[in-house]
């Protein structure tokens, strides 16, 4: 997969990715903009809208009804933090550190509403994180939700 790397405007390509995963939330949760700094990195701007997509469209899906998922952009030090946070049944601790692995699914723990996928969408958005030099993290509590944060280096 190559990437196109161009100056990426973080700020509105999270705008953008709000704007559409509300259309997606519908009624059934409530998808919040929070805090957004304008913030600018090298990166293929069609892949980094596929992690953003997947993680938010992920926390849609895994958080019941009437629960809330919370997006943020700040600007720490020389990188960029996108935080997507949810409301959801959390993951058990077991299934924490293979969640990136391809074709690795906690069924047992996040019941899926519908059918689904083979488990790669953690995977390619890692791979697609790690080539633009930065990182991905998740944290989770059963019960308490989940917290993914994609750190990125700013531009210049």
């Amino acid at each position: 997969l190559a990437l196109d790397m161009k100056p990426v405007e973080l700020d509105l390509l999270l705008t953008e990715v709000f704007t559409e995963m509300t259309v997606l939330a519908g009624n059934k949760v409530r998808v919040h903009l929070n805090d957004i700094d304008e913030a600018v990195v090298n990166g293929d701007r069609d892949r980094l809208k596929q992690v953003l997509l997947n993680l938010v469209a992920n926390a849609i899906q895994y958080t019941p009804q009437d629960g809330d998922v919370f997006l943020s952009l700040s600007k720490i030090g020389n990188q960029a933090r996108i935080i997507i946070r949810d409301t959801g049944p959390g993951i058990p601790a077991e299934d924490l550190p293979h969640i990136f692995d391809r074709f690795y699914r906690a069924e047992k723990s996040r019941s899926r509403s519908t059918g689904g996928g083979f488990g790669l969408g953690l995977s390619i958005a890692r791979w697609i994180v790690e080539n633009h030099g930065g990182q991905i993290e998740v944290e989770s509590k059963e019960g308490k939700g989940t917290t993914f944060v994609i750190w990125l280096a700013l531009a210049g």
